[in-house]
């Protein structure tokens, strides 16, 4: 087969599965791209969770992962209401929530794996300071997993490598030849520059914007989200990479983005 029939038939077949894999992030109605099934990356999420239970040092505080427990019962109780009121889909229906805190003062972190599988840093404590700082930043979080965002970026990855390999061959390797003289990925690292890194940065401001929604329908105050990346951005002592090099808005952007959106999503989401 020559090379314009090889690109011809993988062109349609990708535009047909392009086609049929669209989707919208719930809330905010972004388009998504969808290559990827859920179920697949859930299920890969929860064995991921599993190790990471066994590997990390689990933190023997009780009542701060009590606390974490109920903040995130509360808020997923809160979505889900708000979904069967608004008569949509449940995004959290097929989620098997849980929620572990890991003994690391060093990390000022939080995460949720696709599935609803959560985890918190001790150090992350030193930021949240309260019940409203927490929810804060598990809105956050619990968001990445509502809007899908983990099924997206897999997908994104493998259209992008399947593109990069198209272009390849329709160039003679051009690609591959300017890798093998730069001795790295340079066609890899424009990528991630010029799509996900853009690309990553507008999940993480959709998780903000959904994480205050979040956050308000499970009765906290809101208005607290604006310190707490005050607080971080005075841990990092202003230390973050240029935006172009980021996978995340900079602290400032956040905090003016929040500062926008508080007042109508406390006026659009009350308490549930």
């Amino acid at each position: 087969m020559n090379r314009r029939k090889f690109l011809n038939l993988v062109g349609c077949g990708c535009c047909g599965y392009f086609l049929t894999s669209c989707s919208t992030a719930p809330i905010t109605d972004r388009k998504q791209l969808k290559l990827i099934p859920e179920s697949t990356l859930n299920r890969q999420a929860a064995a991921v969770y599993e190790k990471v239970k066994k590997n990390e040092k689990l933190s023997e505080d009780i009542k701060s992962l009590n606390l974490i427990k109920e903040t995130g019962k509360k808020m997923e109780d809160s979505i889900s209401m708000y979904f069967d009121k608004q008569n949509l889909p449940d995004p959290t229906s097929n989620f098997q929530w849980e929620y572990i805190l890991i003994d690391n003062k060093k990390i000022k972190n939080a995460w949720c794996m696709p599935g609803g599988k959560i985890a918190f840093y001790t150090g992350m404590l030193e930021i949240t300071k309260n019940e409203d700082g927490l929810a804060a930043v598990m809105g956050h979080e619990i968001a990445h997993a509502v809007a899908k965002h983990g099924v997206e970026r897999a997908s994104r990855g493998t259209l992008l490598n399947v593109g990069t390999k198209i272009i390849d061959i329709a160039s003679g390797g051009i690609l591959s030849d300017i890798n093998r003289t730069t001795q790295m990925d340079t066609v890899g690292l424009l990528s991630k520059i010029g799509i996900m890194n853009p690309f990553n940065r507008k999940q993480e401001s959709e998780a903000d914007y959904l994480g205050l929604i979040f956050s308000s329908l499970s009765g906290y105050d809101i208005r607290e989200t604006t310190k707490i990346w005050e607080r971080m951005k005075e841990a990092n002592k202003g230390k973050e990479p240029p935006v172009f090099l980021n996978t995340h808005p900079s602290s400032s952007k956040r905090i003016d983005n929040i500062n926008g959106w508080i007042d109508k999503i406390r006026y659009e989401y009350p308490p549930i």
